[in-house]
């Protein structure tokens, strides 16, 4: 048939063009949606291994102990002491027994156990560790427990320890398997053990330590631990993962009918200026069009100021400036936050000079990205810092937000080398992310930041102000300093100084300044103090 007009052209034209932006914005939306799911069901089966892991060292290192020490006498009054300080020690170990065959001879916690048949055991791992997944103790009937058994001494823990990971998505599934012998030994909702097969079953995951697969009504990711015979399993309802497509459909087909050539416009100028800002970073970090202000740290106990966050900021020879929640996401998803991180550093580098000559007790925060943590140069870079600025680590703390310690063990390294330097650690943004709690201790960080989300929810009654007094005991429990972000009002500040937080930043205090306007607020207070009362 042929088109008789050019309205007819037209027409075609304008239905195309509202028709293809909504239905490219379905499919991207959920293929975006099904990484996001892919991803969060990873960091979920991470932190489940990671616990798992964690419970296997402890348990390991107890028991490599009490072997050595017996000297044949299992149960001496010297060895049942040592399974106690053991047990105290651990954060996982509920208990740790001396078997003879099903039956307990001495335990951790006294004679209480003693005789008690834990009944058969239901797995033999290859390497001998013996395994009791459905245990009873008498004092606590409503409690399963597990227990992994080695060389005659068990360890007693929570059956559902590993898998006791906090999730934002309703009806996830979580698991922690045998990874030899495909045996579900913790799990909550529905887990499928040939899910671990997703590791050999194609050539880009074979020999791998994870996979993400799709499995009908499942979107599931896969942990296998590289030290034992464990896999974690994830699994979220692709249910749910329609229904946010369903929704987003229903509003983008009457708005697409609506404004579908202007939402087709904006979306090509968005995805231009989205592919075009790794060029126009490299380009400000040639023209030298980043700078620094310093946000002033406070003690709350007698209002000095006795540090500052070193903050990096935008302003291109042309147009307005482009805010770090833009640039910085940017420069991690294209490789350039090192290049940043190295900015950052020359121009601390350039003002440390007279900053810690003037006041060589002050100390500047800096902020490094999970690259950088990466890196073993970075340790490097800090050193040539210190050569700079003619500085010493102390005048320096280093930041590193929750979503950094995703990887602690490679992180770790790097937060290690630079505390045996002498840096002080503070983390940033915690309980905001997926981070375990044990991190805090692992890493010997010296300073939790309380992020501003949760000061902005102080005293208003809402879900979130009751996060507050947590990490406050909780920081006090690891004997951790606290500074408070974003601090607005002085009830905010009261309350704070009042529960013992020691430091805080915010508008409350002083905005972000250059440095000169930070040396002279220095040299005033300094002046005031040596003026006799």
């Amino acid at each position: 048939m042929r088109l008789r007009t050019p309205a007819t052209l037209v027409l075609i034209s304008a239905l195309l063009a509202i028709a293809l932006p909504i239905l490219l914005s379905i499919y991207l939306a959920r293929k975006e949606g099904l990484r996001a799911e892919q991803r969060t069901a990873l960091t979920y089966a991470r932190e489940v291994l990671h616990r798992s892991d964690s419970t296997a060292d402890q348990i390991e290192v107890g028991i490599a102990a009490l072997t050595a020490a017996n000297a044949g006498a299992p149960c001496s009054p010297k060895n049942i002491a040592l399974m106690g300080k053991i047990d105290l020690a651990s954060s996982y170990i509920q208990a740790i027994v001396h078997m003879s065959g099903n039956q307990v001879e001495c335990s951790s916690l006294g004679k209480e156990l003693n005789g008690l048949n834990l009944g058969p055991v239901d797995l033999v791992q290859p390497s001998g560790v013996r395994l009791r997944t459905h245990v009873l103790l008498p004092f606590a009937p409503q409690t399963m427990f597990m227990t992994i058994e080695s060389h005659g001494y068990a360890a007693i823990i929570h059956k559902d320890l590993a898998i006791d990971v906090l999730t934002d998505t309703k009806n996830a599934s979580l698991a922690i398997l045998s990874a030899g012998q495909r045996k579900v030994l913790a799990a909550r909702g529905f887990v499928d053990p040939q899910w671990l097969d997703a590791l050999a079953g194609n050539k880009s995951t074979k020999g791998k330590k994870e996979a993400r697969l799709v499995d009908d009504d499942y979107v599931v990711a896969v942990a296998v631990s590289s030290r034992y015979l464990f896999a974690a399993v994830c699994a979220l309802p692709v249910s749910q993962l329609d229904m946010r497509v369903r929704r987003s459909a229903l509003i983008l087909v009457p708005v697409g009918l609506l404004a579908g050539l202007l939402l087709a416009f904006a979306v090509v100028y968005w995805g231009k200026w989205q592919s075009a800002m790794p060029a126009v970073i490299r380009a400000a970090l040639r023209r030298n069009e980043f700078f620094l202000r310093y946000q002033p740290i406070v003690d709350l106990r007698n209002g000095r100021w006795i540090g500052a966050e070193a903050l990096i900021r935008w302003q291109p020879a042309r147009g307005e400036a482009v805010g770090p929640d833009i640039f910085i996401p940017v420069a991690e998803e294209c490789g350039l936050i090192g290049r940043i991180t190295e900015r950052v550093v020359d121009l601390v580098g350039r003002d440390a000079v007279v900053l810690f000559r003037e006041h060589p007790d002050f100390h500047v925060g800096i902020n490094l990205s999970a690259t950088d943590l990466h890196d073993a140069a970075t340790v490097d870079l800090l050193r040539r810092l210190e050569q700079d600025g003619q500085a010493e680590p102390r005048n320096f703390m280093i930041e590193a937000t929750e979503r950094c310690l995703m990887e602690p063990e490679i992180a770790g390294t790097t937060l290690r080398r630079l505390r045996e330097r002498g840096y002080r650690l503070a983390v940033d943004d915690f309980g905001t992310g997926y981070s375990s709690l044990s991190y805090l201790g692992n890493l010997a960080f010296d300073l939790l930041k309380i992020d501003k989300s949760f000061v902005d929810a102080i005293d208003t009654g809402a879900a979130t102000s009751e996060v507050v007094p947590h990490l406050i005991e909780m920081a006090r429990a690891l004997k951790l300093e606290m500074i408070a972000e974003g601090v607005e009002t002085e009830a905010q500040a009261s309350y704070l100084r009042a529960h013992g937080v020691q430091y805080a930043q915010g508008w409350l205090f002083a905005r972000p300044m250059p440095l000169d306007e930070l040396l002279a607020a220095l040299n005033r207070q300094y002046e005031n103090e040596a003026q006799p009362a």
